[in-house]
């Protein structure tokens, strides 16, 4: 989606600091958005990488506020399992038709996956989504490029499950049937864009019992609310692990971790 670009910059303090922008890219008139700033102005591709030093970062956009900061926020939408429409086709096709009832704006899909099988060929293979067309709810259906051809024929109606970007819907409702994506570094506005961390030395919202309290337990893990929870008081299977903790903690826990989400 991008390449890889070296930012030499200075903090406030005038201290020179060193990051790493990949996957994405700054838009057309975009100006530099520190990790600390959110923007009612998009300035990156959503899900462009930033790496500052150990830390890694995804830009993401709120569509719900934050309002606690340092707590994990996930990706509020469900696959679209349809069809491609009524079409075969050919090897070399880049762009092709997904059957959608929803009003799109356009590069909705973009940096997301399409997901493609046929069970007759049989066919399973999976692409990147380089862009997407706006379309209305009446077109029943909404066109997208990927990012190389298809390898191979498309035959007509195939079944798909297609995902935007996991960054392009990031919320903070409650919720104990989806991931977290991202950790805001500061309280975030609805309808703003952030960067959100997603791998390295990070600081949580403890759910509870601070993690590390109990002698070996050093795995974290993320409540459906984004806070942090220790295993040891884990009380249903299956929660998302976080990462692990840093600190020594004999005698007590801590809430210094490293994030293990997206590298």
């Amino acid at each position: 989606m991008g390449t890889s670009h070296y930012i030499p910059g200075r903090d406030l303090s005038g201290d020179k600091f060193d990051c790493q922008l990949s996957f994405g890219n700054m838009l057309v008139g975009g100006q530099w958005q520190d990790v600390y700033t959110a923007s009612a102005t998009q300035n990156f591709d959503i899900g462009t990488r930033l790496a500052i030093d150990d830390r890694v970062f995804r830009y993401c956009y709120a569509s719900t506020a934050f309002t606690t900061a340092m707590k994990a926020c996930h990706f509020a939408t469900a696959d679209l399992g349809v069809n491609t429409a009524a079409v075969a086709y050919a090897v070399g096709t880049e762009t092709i038709i997904v059957l959608d009832t929803a009003t799109r704006a356009a590069d909705y899909y973009k940096g997301g996956y399409v997901w493609i099988m046929d069970l007759a060929t049989p066919l399973y293979h999976m692409y990147r989504i380089k862009s997407s067309l706006a379309a209305a709810a009446a077109d029943n259906q909404v066109s997208i490029t990927l990012d190389r051809p298809v390898h191979t024929i498309i035959p007509a109606s195939t079944f798909v499950s297609i995902w935007p970007n996991i960054y392009s819907n990031c919320s903070s409702a409650t919720s104990a049937y989806a991931s977290m994506v991202a950790v805001n570094l500061i309280p975030v506005a609805q309808y703003s864009y952030f960067w959100g961390q997603t791998w390295g030395p990070c600081f949580g919202t403890a759910m509870s019992a601070l993690p590390g309290a109990a002698s070996a337990d050093r795995a974290i893990f993320f409540n459906s609310d984004g806070a942090l929870i220790n295993g040891a008081s884990l009380t249903t299977n299956g929660a998302q692990r976080a990462g692990y903790l840093i600190t020594m903690t004999s005698g007590g826990g801590d809430q210094f971790y490293m994030l293990q989400l997206a590298p």
